[in-house]
C-alpha cells in the first residue's frame, strides 16, 4: 500500500503541474478578457513570495521568473495532496471519468476556499479584489477538473496493466 501510496502522490506532483499550466494560461487569458494585463496573474502568483510590491513595483523580468516557479510549486504541491487523498480510494474510484470529475472539481472548489478566504485574508488581502466567483470557477474548472480528468487517465494506463498480469 505504500507503494501505491508514493506512486499516486508522485502522479499527483507532475499532473499538478500540468493542471497549473492550464490554469495559468486561462487565468491570463480572463485577465485579457476583463482588460486587465494579462501577466497580472503571474505578478499575483510572485506577489505569494515578494509580497504586494510583485503587484506593480517589481521588475517585470523578476515578476514572471518567481510568478512561474512559485505557480508550479504551489500546483505540484496541491497536486502531490490531491494524488495522496485519491490513493485511499478504489480502483475503480481512482480511474473512472465520473468520479474523478466531480472530485476534482470539488477538490479545485476546496483550493479556492483555503487559498482566499483563510490564506490570502490572512497574508495576501490584495487577492480579495479580485472577482471571487470567477475565481470560483477558474479553480474548478481548470485545475480542478483537469486534474481529476488527467489523474483517471494516468490511473488507466498504471491500473489496467497491472490487472491483466493478475
Amino acid at each position: 500500500m505504500a507503494t501505491q501510496t508514493g506512486r499516486s502522490a508522485k502522479e499527483g506532483l507532475g499532473l499538478g503541474i500540468v493542471a497549473g499550466v492550464i490554469f495559468g494560461i486561462m487565468e491570463m487569458a480572463a485577465a485579457a478578457l476583463m482588460g486587465m494585463p494579462a501577466l497580472m496573474p503571474i505578478r499575483m502568483f510572485a506577489s505569494t513570495v515578494l509580497g504586494k510590491d510583485a503587484m506593480e513595483v517589481t521588475p517585470l523580468g523578476t515578476v514572471v521568473i518567481v510568478g512561474v516557479i512559485a505557480h508550479l510549486a504551489l500546483s505540484g504541491a496541491f497536486g502531490l495532496v490531491y494524488g495522496l487523498i485519491n490513493a485511499g480510494f478504489s480502483t475503480e474510484t481512482q480511474t473512472r471519468l465520473g468520479p474523478q470529475t466531480g472530485l476534482g472539481l470539488l477538490y479545485g472548489i476546496a483550493l479556492w476556499f483555503v487559498n482566499f478566504h483563510i490564506i490570502a485574508r490572512a497574508f495576501y488581502p490584495w487577492f480579495l479584489d479580485a472577482p471571487q466567483m470567477l475565481q470560483l470557477m477558474m479553480h474548478a474548472v481548470f485545475f480542478g477538473l483537469p486534474l481529476g480528468l488527467l489523474y483517471a487517465a494516468s490511473e488507466r494506463r498504471v491500473q489496467r496493466p497491472a490487472a491483466a498480469r493478475v
